[in-house]
């Protein structure tokens, strides 16, 4: 059985100082900390929970919101990343994962009545309704919590940098050649759409193109069928002349329900209309043609949201409310550069 004598010999330093660790005394430095849990990882070291939390009063629990209501599961091309990164990451920090719903057993509860049952340190709401009465109770609770997703008063959040990347990919549209640029956007109530329209205007005001309405249109959702129902209706505005030739979409999905709309009127992607994404989930590169887009580093907003949260639940760290994540734009087939 591996000991904490095992793992101080392997990386060097007392068998005091790994206790310390596992027992999350602020006194240790955050490089010591990561090496003392590398090796353990290494070793296989299992430390003994119930004695952890008999001695400090802690769980070693983080809870995991995801709204029923978004109809956002596990399989979600962005935010299954960015939960795989969380749960990796703050297992090496020594806490394991629990869902947080609404429901325990056949019983309907809020969910601060389930972090209070399940006795969390922490929670990550990874995705909910900015306005939902329960998210808010637990938001007001003494339990820290972080989210990537939905901007809250006076919560931390850990997200990309949406106008920046949105202002970049305008620029990378205009570099390539386009100057009648439109936007199709997410719904006006998310954050993440809000900031992608303000930095996408920006962007225009930056190179120099004067923006117009009808060149924006707003999907009611972040979803394949809300984004080909808006460039139906989008499209059916222009003739071969005034119709723009590149499109800016909020996200991947939506981006391959604006080419199949493009495509459905006889349309070609890139040859008539250039269309740029933004997310970068995994069948952006499977698509015809593959979609040029802006990469969300989701390894890094998990892992980003995992430190934040410890440091909340261990040392009483309060970060900035918003830290922000960089973005890359990532080059494929549909966008065209246009002479």
């Amino acid at each position: 059985m591996i000991t904490i004598y095992d793992i101080a010999k392997k990386a060097e330093v007392s068998a005091a100082t790994v206790s310390k660790v596992f027992n999350d005394y602020h006194e240790v430095s955050r490089k010591t900390k990561d090496k003392v849990l590398k090796v353990a990882d290494e070793l296989g070291y299992v430390p003994n929970l119930a004695a952890r939390s008999l001695k400090t009063n802690k769980s070693y629990l983080v809870g995991v919101i995801f709204s029923a209501e978004l109809g956002i599961g596990l399989e979600h091309q962005l935010f299954s990343p960015i939960l795989e990164a969380f749960r990796r990451r703050i297992g090496k920090l020594g806490y394991d994962t629990v869902f947080i719903s609404k429901n325990l057993g056949n019983r309907e509860i809020g969910y601060l009545e389930h972090a209070k049952y399940r006795n969390v340190d922490g929670v990550y709401i990874i995705a909910a309704l900015a306005d939902e009465v329960t998210v808010n109770r637990i938001l007001a609770s003494h339990i820290p919590c972080v989210t990537s997703d939905i901007k809250y008063s006076k919560t931390v959040q850990v997200i990309s940098d949406n106008y920046k990347a949105a202002k970049d990919a305008v620029k990378y549209l205009y570099d390539m050649g386009h100057r009648e640029i439109a936007h199709i956007s997410g719904p006006s109530d998310i954050l993440a759409a809000v900031e992608r329209r303000e930095g996408f205007l920006e962007g225009l005001r930056q190179v120099g193109i004067e923006s117009q309405d009808f060149y924006e249109i707003e999907a009611d959702a972040f979803t394949f069928e809300a984004a080909y129902k808006a460039t139906e209706y989008f499209l059916s505005r222009f003739d071969e002349n005034s119709r723009p030739t590149a499109i800016f979409v909020d996200a991947d999905i939506m981006a391959v329900a604006v080419m199949k709309a493009i495509s459905s009127i006889g349309l070609n992607v890139p040859l008539d209309i250039s269309v740029m994404g933004f997310d970068d989930i995994v069948f952006a590169k499977y698509v015809t043609p593959e979609l040029t887009t802006v990469s969300q580093d989701k390894e890094l907003i998990g892992i980003t949201v995992a430190n934040v949260l410890y440091e909340q639940m261990n040392q009483g760290v309060i970060h900035e409310e918003v830290t922000r994540i960089p973005t890359k734009i990532i080059e494929r087939a549909s966008v065209m550069r246009r002479k």
